[in-house]
């Protein structure tokens, strides 16, 4: 399955709040959660997670890389049906994040440090997993995508393009 990335600031379906998927439907987006996968795992596509409104289908499905740090050579990428964050941390941190469906802009955001989230994998079973750091980013980043929000909405200060200055 060939993923086609969903851009724009005003794109209706990045800016929709997406479905839950019911539990007997998980088979049926099973090759779509693979296809997800694969396009995060590719490095030529520079990703670390993806939802599924950034490539057309509004749902709340993502893949992400569960990364701890940026040099971390040993993390899985693996795809989250119905994610739900049940807590965050009070203690923030900001950093700099971008977004394949906002091409060439940066900005940082703030974000809780840590998470409790609540998914199902593609067998349907849950997973309840507490993150924290640059893999609690990743995913809350992800769900965003799922509530119709960009990263721009969130950016502290002004967002800028990649090498300009702040728009």
């Amino acid at each position: 399955m060939r993923l086609k990335i969903e851009t724009g600031d005003e794109n209706p379906i990045l800016r929709t709040p997406s479905a839950e998927i019911r539990p007997g439907d998980f088979r049926k987006y099973a090759p779509l959660a693979d296809a997800m996968v694969k396009y995060v795992k590719n490095p030529a596509n520079g990703s670390v997670g993806v939802a599924a409104p950034q490539v057309g289908h509004s749902v709340r499905l993502i893949a992400a890389s569960l990364l701890s740090s940026y040099d971390d050579e040993n993390y899985r990428t693996v795809a989250m049906f119905n994610p739900v964050i049940l807590e965050k941390s009070e203690v923030c941190e900001r950093d700099a994040e971008g977004c394949l469906s906002v091409p060439g802009m940066r900005g940082d955001v703030e974000r809780p440090k840590r998470i409790r989230l609540k998914y199902f994998d593609m067998n349907g079973n849950a997973v309840v997993r507490d993150m924290e750091g640059l893999m609690a980013r990743i995913v809350q980043h992800e769900i965003d995508h799922l509530d119709g929000i960009l990263f721009t909405d969130k950016t502290v200060g002004k967002a800028v393009f990649e090498n300009q200055e702040a728009l």
